[in-house]
């Protein structure tokens, strides 16, 4: 409910103060598990996704975001939850694992910060889509959120991890997933 709500008062906001240029919003099951995989060039990121995925998404954010009281029961309302960047943060796996299985869509910025560029690339989304066979579906964000600017974004096709079923998840195997995945989300952003 508190979703639904911030979401509309977002579309309301955003549709005065921006331009919209969408493409591929049908790639998006509309239920099901699936991982969104996007550049990450500004905080508002997460929420032009919400305005364009008509289900909720979730979202991994760093742990600090979550310190202020109030901030972070907001973030806990819209879906995102906190992640130890600094370790291996078995908590948040559990919780992302348990998104999944129960058919959510999760968003995740595979560089792990706010960059323009694709090195550094983490290799969760991996990990999390072979675990799962949760698809991911490529997503492209250009713009500057500058006030009446025009804003890009971009769905790609959905990447199954079908191929990848029976196969043990090992550190290659992530490689290779990663490299298709970023491939495309760096195609998707230009």
């Amino acid at each position: 409910m508190f979703y639904k709500f911030v979401r509309r008062l977002i579309i309301i906001f955003a549709r005065i103060f921006y331009r919209f240029d969408v493409t591929g919003r049908e790639n998006v099951p509309h239920t099901g598990a699936v991982i969104l995989c996007s550049n990450h060039i500004h905080l508002l990121d997460c929420l032009l996704l919400a305005m364009f995925v008509k289900r909720q998404v979730f979202y991994m954010a760093k742990m600090e975001l979550f310190k202020s009281p109030v901030f972070g029961w907001i973030l806990r309302r819209l879906g995102a939850f906190p992640i130890d960047r600094g370790t291996t943060d078995l908590k948040a796996y559990r919780h992302t694992m348990g998104l999944l299985k129960n058919g959510n869509a999760l968003g995740i910025f595979s560089q792990g910060t706010r960059t323009q560029e694709f090195d550094n690339v983490k290799g969760g989304v991996g990990v999390f889509a072979l675990k799962s066979g949760a698809p991911i579906v490529p997503v492209g964000i250009k713009g500057t959120y500058r006030i009446f600017s025009k804003m890009r974004l971009s769905f790609g096709t959905p990447i199954s991890m079908e191929q990848y079923a029976n196969l043990k998840v090992k550190s290659e195997l992530i490689e290779e997933v990663m490299d298709d995945v970023i491939s495309k989300v760096s195609e998707l952003a230009r």
